[in-house]
């Protein structure tokens, strides 16, 4: 079933916790993946994790550059990471921000598949940074704790038609944004 997308602005306390791993893919997980994936069609972005729709559990959404369908991720857990690899980030628990982290330009990790079944991925570039970004929901973090400057969010605005310009955050925006943070130094990963 479609599900609304829980932001910081009302949801911050459950989006902050840690999610609860998922002891078999039974009736409950399989709700929750299918919530996902009917949500999925509702949102543009390229990945969407179960505490963003209500859910506790261990559970995420992504589509990468190469893939033709979007694929459920249960209980990730990355094994290895390697590189660095500076680029944007949003969110839509974050929902207009955006600003510039660092991730792993290269991960590996184990999780099992919408079936159940075990599975090893290794994955690089943006699609690397995709699946951290997810694995960081299921951890209770939100890109604003990886920025290294409050000053570098950014709103996007549009000027004309398929032109968008940088604006700063407004004071008020900014002091909500710097309240709501956790900060995290560089990539660290939470493994």
């Amino acid at each position: 079933m479609q599900q609304a997308i829980w932001t910081i602005t009302t949801h911050s306390d459950f989006l902050r916790q840690r999610t609860v791993k998922v002891k078999q893919m039974g009736r409950a997980a399989t709700n929750v993946a299918g919530d996902l994936v009917d949500t999925w069609d509702t949102v543009a972005a390229y990945g969407i994790a179960a505490p963003q729709i209500g859910s506790d559990w261990r559970i995420f959404i992504w589509k990468g550059g190469e893939m033709e369908e979007p694929e459920i991720i249960v209980n990730p857990k990355i094994i290895k990471a390697r590189g660095e690899l500076t680029d944007f980030d949003g969110c839509l628990s974050v929902p207009g921000i955006y600003g510039v982290t660092r991730r792993a330009a290269e991960i590996e990790i184990t999780a099992w598949d919408q079936h159940g079944v075990s599975i090893r991925r290794h994955y690089e570039g943006f699609d690397a940074r995709i699946v951290q970004h997810e694995v960081d929901h299921l951890e209770g973090v939100l890109f604003i704790d990886r920025i290294e400057n409050i000053e570098g969010l950014y709103t996007l605005e549009a000027e004309k038609e398929g032109s968008n310009e940088k604006r700063p955050l407004t004071l008020s925006v900014k002091d909500f944004i710097e309240r709501m943070r956790r900060p995290i130094p560089g990539y660290a990963l939470i493994l």
